[in-house]
């Protein structure tokens, strides 16, 4: 696909075995561009390795709409990397993202379409107020969006996901972007653009199961972590300094325990010592393992992504 041609408004869909859901997204999206009169729109879905019949429901709305344009992934490279898979292929004055499970409503393009023309913002960002997940997710978001504005100098609003809106501008940037584990929410703000916010109340998943299972979860975080923030590494660094001066400071006890006969007897409180000590050890060498593993992978150059399929204009 060629950016030869702006449209008004490029609508990104990542998708991952969404075939139940994926032809009401479709009619709720029509429903919503005819509110807002476009004629010259585009809606890309991008199925990101799906093992059911997404990428067939995609075919079959291609052939009945030409503003539907599709992308498909040679396996699962995962919900971020899909997401810069369609940011390549945008051609809207503005791009939209937004997941085909339905808990983001369609309906809602509106009014960050409308808001981003008559606002003087880069990005309008979608901030959910209530989520009808469970308590499991609720909570670890909740420690993620901590810890992420905690560790890193890079600070996201609570609470706000992918699903956005923004300009040509930040799509430039993105674009641009070499990262080989990218992390959309937070790339998007750390240049410095101009972010407001609607706040919505997102829906439970309406049909099937999730594609985020808890091992792409604790991966998505690290990589939020790890691509914001030296912290941890610092904190290695921290750790050792006190660990030494730990260290000279029972070096000297056990020295003036030598000199003056007050021995301690057993083995017990060494052994201790040495449990501890070899557990900081390992602490700090899997955080220099983690951040030398990363920095392997960016020196590669690896793409983020293989295209299989596309279906074009």
């Amino acid at each position: 696909m060629k950016n030869s041609k702006l449209v008004s408004l490029s609508i990104l869909a990542p998708c991952y075995n969404e075939e139940k859901n994926i032809n009401e997204f479709y009619d709720r999206i029509n429903n919503t561009v005819k509110k807002l009169s476009l004629q010259n729109y585009e809606i890309i879905f991008i199925d990101d390795g799906s093992e059911d019949e997404t990428w067939s429901i995609i075919k079959e709305k291609k052939l009945i709409d030409k503003h539907v344009k599709g992308i498909k992934l040679q396996k699962n490279f995962g919900h971020q990397n899909a997401i810069f898979a369609g940011l390549k292929n945008s051609k809207g004055t503005y791009t939209t993202v937004i997941d085909t499970d339905l808990q983001d409503p369609p309906e809602l393009i509106e009014k960050l379409y409308n808001k981003i023309k008559t606002n003087n913002a880069n990005i309008i960002s979608c901030q959910r107020s209530t989520r009808k997940d469970s308590f499991f997710k609720k909570i670890t978001a909740s420690i993620f969006y901590y810890m992420f504005n905690l560790l890193s100098k890079t600070k996201i609003k609570k609470q706000v996901s992918d699903f956005k809106i923004f300009d040509r501008k930040v799509l430039s940037f993105l674009n641009n972007l070499e990262e080989s584990d990218p992390f959309l929410r937070g790339l998007i703000v750390w240049p410095g653009f101009k972010e407001d916010i609607i706040v919505f109340n997102r829906d439970k998943r309406h049909k099937g199961r999730s594609g985020w299972s808890i091992s792409k979860m604790f991966d998505f975080s690290l990589n939020a972590f790890f691509g914001f923030s030296n912290l941890p590494m610092r904190l290695s660094f921290i750790i050792c300094f006190l660990l030494s001066l730990f260290f000279l400071i029972f070096a000297l006890y056990a020295l003036i325990s030598y000199f003056s006969g007050n021995i301690v007897r057993g083995w017990t409180s060494i052994f201790l010592i040495i449990v501890l000590f070899n557990i900081f050890n390992f602490f700090i060498l899997g955080l220099i393992s983690e951040y030398t593993g990363r920095i392997y992978l960016e020196i590669k150059k690896r793409p983020r992504y293989v295209i299989e399929e596309t279906l074009p204009d």
